[in-house]
């Protein structure tokens, strides 16, 4: 007698992924409708994913919304990756890293602002998004470590804090979404301030 090589519990953990998954992209969905702050209910609402099983998931609201908004930043983080650091010419260099935080831009874009409301209720996603900032931050001085060996210890500092302030996803945002910038004069503002700053 032949013999299903999937037994009940494959299906069963197959369907739990597939609600997690699905309880995440409403989480999502509800902060593209401006709903910052999606409780349990409202998901469970909104999915078809039972309120019982979102706090087995998650076990809380406040984890489902860290979740749903470290994914986006997952990927963000691999769409951000600028190949070969601190190689090439200068001009080179800013609009690779100008490209870079562009396209890790548009994959969180939709999940900054809850990011923001959340993160005072939430020290995980706090912790998560201080982590990220020095990500980026370390980035900046690598791709540009031949300008900034020739500053001196404070005005390094001063270059590198302003740097990551011009190329921060916060300030992308607020070229692109809160002034209307389009994205290509967003691209030109940030690699001119970048510039400034920075060139020899």
């Amino acid at each position: 007698m032949p013999t299903s090589e999937h037994s009940p519990a494959d299906g069963r953990t197959a369907r739990r992924s597939e609600n997690r998954e699905a309880a995440l992209r409403c989480v999502v969905d509800l902060f593209t409708s401006n709903k910052l702050v999606p409780t349990i209910e409202m998901v469970a609402e909104a999915s078809g994913v039972s309120i019982r099983s979102l706090y087995r998931y998650f076990g809380d609201g406040q984890a489902m919304i860290r979740e749903a908004i470290e994914s986006l930043v997952t990927e963000a983080k691999s769409a951000g990756i600028t190949p070969n650091v601190g190689e090439g010419p200068f001009a080179e260099r800013v609009e690779a890293l100008v490209a870079g935080r562009f396209r890790a831009y548009k994959l969180v874009r939709v999940v900054l602002r809850a990011a923001l409301v959340n993160i005072a209720n939430n020290p995980e996603l706090a912790a998560s998004q201080h982590q990220t900032r020095g990500l980026l931050e370390f980035q900046f001085k690598a791709q540009f470590a031949p300008e900034l060996s020739q500053l001196d210890e404070a005005e390094e500092l001063r270059v590198t804090q302003a740097g990551s302030a011009i190329c921060n996803l916060e300030f992308i945002d607020m070229l692109c979404d809160r002034q209307g910038v389009s994205e290509q004069d967003a691209q030109a503002i940030v690699r001119r301030l970048l510039t400034d700053i920075l060139a020899p």
